[in-house]
């Protein structure tokens, strides 16, 4: 059947034939994934862009009211490096586009050509041999074949072989590519994508999206091709910045102090920004002078990289950031970690890597704004599910308590979803450093080969054994929040008095004794050290604190004279607990031998 002009309905459903061949070949995209680092995630954010442009898509008979609605679709959902990259190109289609209602051979032909400088200059610095090199001798190809050639049942399986071709020769353009021999992944996937369309075009089934037999290519590439080395910036940073007066071109130059795989993708008030970085946290505070920042994502690519060639043992940890663990020993014991989102402003930032604690409290201190904390949606914890089990045999996922947070809960719901049985989903009934007491227990008994079965036995025992106090130096911050009576907040500064908290057998916050000194809380804490670990024996404790460095120093040289024996760390909480604690807050959570 001839196909002389495109509109909204046929380059939608076209769309839909290349998404779903290119779903079906994720896997084979992440293990050829080396450019720009070889995290292995190129298939799954191809995907993720692909699906949510098909699925959030406005169709009308109109080509190009269809185009735009593909653009703000892509651009709400591009992931990575190449989604970010088919999402400019998608928005500079659109915009060639124009209004046309329906377009012939020639005239798609020319959008699609011009749609390729619009993808260009959303990168800080473009590289040959990757998709937008596809895309460009695609576009080119489709160009000249239009002149001579107006049936689209025959122009796109012809060009389809200049894409081909194109790709067969990325690792002469890179040589990345040539030392690991595979082709570029993003530019793998486009191919993929194209050939969805053909075959649609072909035999025009939309229910069955047939996959090409035969003359689909697909390169050889063994099950470990791509390479290890670890990436030069440590985390895949993305997030959605909104303000007027922005400059791409400033707005890139700006970025390039701080990685590199610079992506911004968008224009005009709105730019969609990907970037390798080391500290997220400088980035967002870079950018959040220009605009509100909105829809962030930070990948550790590090740790996705131990997971897939260097982990310590084949049953997966993963937390969230309620819990206080240093970096090192995260590092040491790999474990994984997903963020609470922190709200201010009309802006987000994620718990621990978008947000400095420092910021947090010298906000808390100068101005009266208030924060919001929400937990971790219910698709990042499918997302994270999906690739901890295609890489570990099983995952044990220790949450803050199910009294104080939703956490657990949609931890759960997504660990169901993604079918559950090698997927265990605990309640610690802790917070903070008792959360990182249960988690270092778990990391420990991994790395010692422990099976999930014995893990999960060790936490169990351990979390009734587990506690936390803590002593704050004002109500202020709890009635701020909304977690205390502003009149107890009001008495409680009229008279001086600085509360204590604690976390109950169930997982509840509370108050620990009644309110007294400074001085009378800090003997208070220590007389309760003293009577647990008298009674019950000491296993471990930690010392926490928000902004008191030296009280937290002062507080873990008592508690080692009192258990003869340091505490295992010292650290500063999680700035979505900080909010609520404040300013000046310290204090120590144990795990008793009984």
């Amino acid at each position: 059947m001839k196909v002389r002009f495109l509109d909204g309905e046929r380059f939608r459903n076209g769309f839909l034939a290349g998404t779903a061949a290119l779903e079906r070949r994720r896997e084979h995209l992440n293990r050829i994934n080396v450019f720009p680092v070889p995290d292995g995630d190129t298939g799954d954010n191809m995907v993720s862009t692909c699906r949510s442009i098909a699925e959030r898509t406005c169709v009308s008979k109109s080509l190009a009211e269809t185009a735009v609605s593909m653009a703000e679709a892509a651009f709400a959902g591009a992931r990575g490096n190449s989604g970010i990259i088919f999402c400019q190109y998608i928005h500079g289609l659109a915009g060639a586009l124009g209004s046309c209602q329906s377009a012939d051979a020639p005239a798609f032909a020319r959008s699609l050509l011009a749609a390729v400088p619009f993808a260009e200059e959303a990168l800080y610095k473009p590289v040959e041999g990757t998709i937008l090199t596809v895309m460009r001798d695609w576009a080119n190809a489709v160009y000249h074949l239009s002149r001579t050639e107006p049936d689209f049942a025959v122009l796109l399986p012809l060009s389809l072989e200049a894409a081909r071709k194109s790709l067969i020769e990325t690792p002469r353009k890179m040589e990345l590519l040539a030392r690991e021999k595979v082709v570029d992944a993003g530019a793998q996937g486009f191919v993929y994508f194209l050939e969805g369309v053909v075959d649609f075009v072909e035999k025009g089934n939309l229910k069955l999206f047939p996959v090409r037999t035969g003359a689909a290519f697909l390169p050889a590439v063994t099950e470990d091709s791509h390479g290890d080395e670890m990436p030069s910036f440590r985390y895949c940073t993305e997030v959605v910045l909104q303000g007027k007066g922005i400059s791409r071109t400033d707005l890139i130059g700006g970025l390039s102090r701080y990685g590199d795989s610079i992506v911004a993708g968008g224009g005009g008030e709105r730019f969609r920004i990907h970037l390798h970085a080391d500290c997220p946290a400088e980035v967002m505070e870079h950018l959040s002078g220009k605009g509100s920042l909105s829809f962030q994502k930070v990948d550790d690519m590090r740790r996705q990289l131990e997971a897939r060639k260097h982990r310590l043992s084949p049953v997966a940890l993963l937390t969230d950031s309620c819990c206080d663990l240093p970096p090192e020993i995260l590092d040491r014991y790999q474990i994984h970690m997903v963020p609470l989102t922190v709200s201010a402003c009309a802006s987000e930032f994620l718990d621990k890597l978008t947000l400095k604690p420092g910021q947090i409290y010298t906000t808390l201190r100068e101005t009266e704004r208030s924060f919001s904390t929400s937990q971790p949606s219910y698709g990042e914890f499918v997302r994270r599910y999906s690739f901890l089990e295609s890489h570990y045999e099983s995952v044990i996922s220790l949450h803050l308590s199910a009294a104080l947070s939703g956490t657990w809960s949609v931890s759960r719901k997504a660990a169901a979803n993604d079918g559950g049985e090698r997927i265990h989903v605990i309640d610690s009934k802790n917070i903070s450093g008792g959360l990182g007491l249960l988690v270092l227990k778990a990391a420990e008994a991994a790395a010692a080969g422990k099976s999930a079965e014995e893990i999960l036995e060790i936490v169990r025992r351990s979390i009734p054994r587990t506690r936390i106090i803590a002593g704050l130096s004002t109500l202020r911050y709890l009635v701020r929040g909304g977690r205390a009576g502003a009149m107890a907040g009001f008495v409680g500064n009229m008279l001086n008095l600085f509360p204590m908290i604690t976390v109950d057998p169930e997982g509840k916050a509370c108050s620990f004794g009644r309110p007294g000194s400074e001085r009378g809380n800090r003997k208070k804490m220590l007389e309760e050290f003293e009577k647990l670990t008298d009674r019950h024996g000491l296993e471990k404790y930690v010392v926490l604190h928000a902004d008191a460095e030296e009280t937290a120093g002062e507080l873990a040289a008592e508690l080692e004279g009192i258990c003869g024996k340091a505490p295992e760390y010292t650290m500063e909480i999680s700035p979505v607990i900080g909010i609520n604690t404040g300013p000046g807050s310290a204090g120590f959570a144990m795990i008793l031998e009984s």
